[in-house]
């Protein structure tokens, strides 16, 4: 929640179009489903398809959060899918890292 919390805090100074955001949100959600297990392989047919925009149009917020810091992505060549590291919003400028929550054992 953080770092959707700081997300938006941090469209004041790098904003995004409303594709960029659709995409950045679309990563959190697939990167939650795989347990946060970096980076995400997925074609931009995949990402369209998902986010009901056009591949053009993924390249396009995809390059867009690229140049403002929101992601990295590492392209396999061919048409192998290519992976999407997701930056944190918290600490901008390093790979977003999820830290498991450790129980507390006064509560067990």
């Amino acid at each position: 929640m953080a770092e959707i919390r700081f997300f938006y805090k941090r469209q004041v100074f790098h904003p995004l179009s409303p594709h960029g955001q659709a995409l950045w949100h679309y990563l959190m959600w697939r990167a939650n489903e795989v347990f946060w297990q970096l980076p995400l392989r997925l074609s931009v047919p995949e990402i369209a398809g998902a986010t009901h925009m056009s591949a053009a149009m993924v390249k396009k917020a995809r390059t867009e959060l690229e140049k403002s810091g929101y992601i990295l992505t590492e392209n396999y060549g061919g048409s192998r899918p290519a992976g999407y590291v997701l930056m944190s919003c918290i600490t901008p400028g390093k790979p977003l890292e999820i830290k498991p929550k450790i129980a507390d054992k006064t509560t067990q």
